[in-house]
């Protein structure tokens, strides 16, 4: 066994939590020490215009940094693996960030490449879900990672530059409704994007990340998000949320606890994205999971320790 801490930072928000691995005779098993726990601190706001990221979110980052630093201090965890993603690979100044990640931990941050997002994040996300071809989207900030195979290990992986930040700042979403005509640009972006993706040829598509379970918790009819959940969604149901969610302004979303404060300027171009990418299944429903590519991140680190 052993207990790993792994920290997440993505566009949109940075995660960490910490995990006992296990080997099993039924693979790696996983029991967790920390529960995810979550900063919003839109990490890339701006990056798509100015390829840098912003001072202030890098001011933020380095109290969460801080206050994580002493979570994983106080149960143990004798190993941290670090991984930041689309917002840290597009930055000009991304040694800014590696500076504050060494001042926090003493180690270097690794930046994963689109690929090894989607490799990882298939595995965290498809384990028990059987041998039939699955399609993972994890819908992210600054990229969407589709990965397509059987089994824990996919045969396609692709990372697409259509986050939710950044189409909300390509397309200008503001805090009500796009105006039809800038929402016919958005949409046709998105669909010229996906159709390099195979979607119909999986027989079963699983969605991952905060706008996909904003949507999915919503189209269930919950009202507050409950961690670790996997449900089915049917595809009507979620196309629906997705345009419910398109018409709502900022304003109407306070009356939905269940999307966050700094996610009300992006839920609408993350909707956006997960409708077209529900228009373009033929399947009858999706798979939603709370595994998140920090699951998968972990894993990968415990089988090079346990190997």
């Amino acid at each position: 066994m052993v207990r790993i801490a792994g920290i997440d930072c993505g566009t949109n928000s940075v995660k960490m939590e910490v995990e006992d691995v296990f080997p099993s005779p039924s693979g790696l098993q996983m029991q967790t020490v920390i529960p995810r726990k979550v900063w919003t601190i839109r990490l890339g706001e701006g990056v798509e215009k100015t390829r840098r990221l912003s001072a202030n979110a890098l001011k933020k980052l380095r109290p969460s940094l801080e206050g994580f630093k002493a979570d994983i201090l106080s149960c143990g965890a004798p190993r941290l693996r670090f991984v930041a993603t689309s917002a840290v690979r597009d930055a000009e100044n991304s040694g800014e960030f590696r500076k504050i990640v060494w001042e926090v931990f003493g180690i270097e941050p690794e930046i994963l490449t689109g690929e090894e997002e989607g490799r990882l994040g298939f595995e965290a996300a498809c384990r028990g879900e059987g041998e039939e071809a699955k399609l993972l989207v994890d819908l992210g900030g600054g990229s969407t990672e589709f990965a397509l195979g059987e089994g824990l290990t996919p045969s396609f992986v692709r990372s697409l530059d259509i986050g939710c930040v950044r189409m909300a700042e390509k397309f200008g979403f503001g805090p009500g409704p796009l105006a039809p005509e800038r929402r016919e640009g958005a949409q046709s972006f998105i669909r010229k994007e996906i159709s390099k993706i195979p979607i119909p040829s999986a027989k079963r598509l699983i969605g991952i990340s905060g706008t996909i379970a904003v949507v999915s918790f919503m189209a269930a009819g919950e009202k507050e998000f409950s961690p670790y959940k996997k449900f089915e969604i049917d595809r009507g149901k979620g196309i629906e949320t997705c345009e419910k969610l398109m018409g709502m302004s900022e304003g109407e979303m306070e009356g939905y606890p269940i999307i966050p404060l700094l996610r009300r300027r992006v839920i609408r171009a993350g909707a956006l994205i997960w409708g077209e990418v529900l228009l373009a299944s033929p399947l009858d429903s999706y798979l939603f999971s709370d595994a998140a590519l920090l699951d998968g991140v972990i894993l990968d680190e415990a089988r090079r320790l346990l190997s």
